[in-house]
């Protein structure tokens, strides 16, 4: 029953973050920081090489939200969906995904304070608000990274789960589930 809810509750936070928002708060890839627009021109061109018939939405990948609740315009940059899909060699290793989210501070100036080669990644938005804001993620992160329960076997899994949330200016994933 546990891993029946759990696979629900995955799924249901996977569908979330797939539906586009109208109210979702805009940046046009133009806009994104050099940083971000170069990381994805540069993942892209990686999954293109690999697929030439490969077709790209400037934005795909990129989730404009609010971590905070303070109305700040921030960042989600997802490699596996800058491509639409996990493509070793190009936009992901045989087995992770770079994920990485970057903060807005004062003058449109944006700072990373998340940055994880994830295995599986989940997030929960409550897209009710304006702008829409980030509940909290589910990552899953290697099983020899310290975060993991060192006393668990993960022999037949490759990873441990994370519950990541945003307090005190930065994603805290200290919690293990």
């Amino acid at each position: 029953m546990k891993a029946k809810l759990q696979i629900i509750f995955l799924t249901v936070c996977n569908l979330l973050w797939t539906i586009p928002i109208a109210a979702q708060p805009t940046l046009e890839f133009s806009q994104l920081p050099t940083e971000i627009r170069n990381r994805a021109i540069e993942v892209r061109k990686s999954c293109s090489e690999l697929f030439p018939e490969m077709e790209f939405n400037d934005m795909q990948g990129i989730q404009v939200l609010d971590l905070k609740g303070d109305g700040s315009r921030d960042i989600v940059v997802d490699n596996e969906g800058l491509c639409g899909r996990h493509i070793s060699g190009a936009n992901c290793s045989n087995r992770s995904c770079d994920l990485a989210i970057y903060k807005e501070g004062p003058k449109g100036q944006w700072r990373k304070i998340f940055d994880e080669q994830a295995y599986d990644r989940y997030l929960a938005i409550d897209w009710m608000r304006t702008p829409p804001r980030l509940q909290l993620m589910v990552v899953s992160i290697g099983k020899n990274d310290a975060r993991c329960h060192p006393k668990r076997s993960y022999s037949t899994e490759p990873s441990c789960n994370l519950i990541v949330t945003y307090r005190n200016n930065n994603c805290e994933g200290r919690r293990r589930i």
